[in-house]
């Protein structure tokens, strides 16, 4: 589990559920792939990324990974 926090201004309630939606964006500038790339690039190797708004200020993102139980190398099982 990782988590990136921030102490700007948060993200607004009603963008909370549609910041990982491909080509949403704010930015004028913004493409609105970045975050549901990273979604989906998290999510095929079976984790999860949220985000929610800190309660004093900001937000922070969480990317949850599970533990692998064991993975070969070179044909050597390593656990």
């Amino acid at each position: 589990k990782m988590e990136f926090k921030d102490n700007g201004g948060g993200i607004k309630p009603e963008y909370l559920d549609k910041i990982f939606e491909p080509f949403f964006t704010t930015k004028e500038s913004g493409t609105g792939l970045g975050l549901a790339i990273s979604r989906r690039i998290i999510e095929s190797h079976y984790g999860k990324l949220f985000a929610f708004n800190n309660l004093e200020s900001g937000a922070t993102f969480v990317i949850e990974l599970p533990a692998a139980m064991s993975y070969v190398i070179n044909d050597d099982r390593v656990s």
